[in-house]
């Protein structure tokens, strides 16, 4: 079966799609899991009540952008499921900074080997994307993890 038997009747896949596609007996067998084995999401959000239990840190992150000697780097791979890279976005740009360079891509050799994407604002402070990299981002993305922080403690612009 295709790709298309798996989403048909689901907006986008969703979580039904998952499910089904989880309970094939094919794509068991080929991922090793056992016949008798049970999937499910610890993620569906149901019942979940968010309570913050830490300090708000935005207004540490305004103190330390605004500090001339000091330069800030949030970074996140673009394929992390722990830490979405859109919600760091929103986060990011959030604290109201102005914008010196608008969401752009940066490469790892000056020109043609993507690394990720890049948004610049005032204060030395940069939001970073490295391309395909999970939570884990050196792990998954050694290179282009070097290229970025190489270029970050060396006061380089992105390639």
């Amino acid at each position: 079966a295709g790709l298309g038997s798996w989403t048909e009747g689901y907006p986008c896949g969703g979580d039904d799609a998952l499910e089904a596609w989880q309970k094939s007996p094919s794509v068991r067998e080929a991922l090793h899991v056992p016949a008798d084995s049970n999937f499910f999401s610890g993620d569906n959000g149901e019942g979940f009540e968010y309570v913050q239990t830490e300090k708000d840190l935005r207004p540490f992150y305004k103190q330390v952008v605004g500090a001339a000697s000091l330069r800030v780097l949030v970074y996140v791979g673009d394929s992390d499921p722990s830490v979405n890279m859109f919600d760091a976005e929103r986060w990011t740009s959030g604290l109201g900074f102005k914008e010196t360079e608008p969401w752009r891509p940066w490469t790892m050799d000056g020109g043609e080997r993507m690394g990720g994407h890049v948004t610049r604002y005032e204060g030395d402070f940069d939001f970073l994307t490295i391309r395909g990299a999970g939570h884990m981002v050196p792990e998954y993305k050694p290179w282009a993890a070097k290229v970025a922080i190489s270029s970050w403690l060396d006061a380089s612009d992105w390639p």
